[in-house]
């Protein structure tokens, strides 16, 4: 399990972030599936109290859709700033940070089971 999220955070995250910043040209369909993913996971994770034992399956899926969520947040935040910015060499600082802040939420899901120990 572990090493299905480092594969996540670090490889899918950063690739799937250079993918949606060169593919999607408009930000309000980006805007849009990041809402929907969110609120996709919200509505999986809607019965969580009712489920004893808890279907890691389910808990699995939600994480990764609020995940997908924060990527696409990542593309938006790099494209305002870099609507911000005027040089090349800026531009592309801004895009590669955009490609590191997609492994965030893999140091929160580290600290976390770090502390469980």
């Amino acid at each position: 399990m572990v090493v299905i999220l480092f594969v996540m955070a670090f490889v899918v995250g950063p690739g799937l972030f250079f993918l949606l910043d060169r593919v999607a040209e408009r930000h309000w369909p980006l805007a849009f599936v990041a809402s929907l993913l969110v609120l996709a996971s919200f509505v999986l994770r809607s019965d969580a109290y009712l489920t004893f034992p808890v279907d890691a399956t389910r808990v699995f899926l939600s994480v990764t859709l609020i995940w997908l969520g924060w990527v696409v947040v990542m593309v938006l935040a790099a494209r305002a700033l870099r609507q911000a910015v005027s040089t090349p060499r800026a531009r592309r600082l801004v895009r590669a940070a955009g490609a590191m802040g997609t492994t965030v939420p893999w140091f929160g899901f580290a600290a976390a089971q770090m502390m469980a120990r």
